[in-house]
């Protein structure tokens, strides 16, 4: 019986991901244009993607911020000002996220669709 609901469940799991389920976006804190890379610090920030929404969620405040996506194929970019969701693409691709705060700290990482 064990084996059995092994099978069925390594069968379910190996099903195509829907579009509805989330990516999370694994942040770093520094510039990654040089060594000022901090990551293993506190991200203040936590970053998902779902069905072409990418949503921040704070857990201190960060003050002013832009959020930055860019499809790293093809150079299309959305950005937005202080508003946690930003609308972007549903289309297969690596994107790069960025999100700088008012202090000038930044905070970047990547998610694959």
């Amino acid at each position: 019986m064990l084996l059995f609901s092994l099978q069925a469940f390594a069968e379910a799991a190996s099903v195509t991901v829907s579009e509805d389920e989330s990516i999370d976006v694994i942040l770093e804190e520094g510039n990654p244009d040089n060594s000022e890379r901090h990551p293993r610090t506190l991200i203040p920030i936590t970053c998902v993607y779902t069905n072409g929404l990418v949503q921040l969620t704070f857990l201190g405040p960060v003050g002013e911020y832009t959020l930055t996506v860019t499809n790293q194929l093809t150079g299309e970019r959305w950005s937005v000002n202080s508003i946690p969701v930003l609308q972007t693409s549903t289309a297969s691709g690596t994107y790069w996220v960025e999100i700088e705060t008012e202090d000038g700290s930044m905070y970047y990482g990547t998610y694959t669709l």
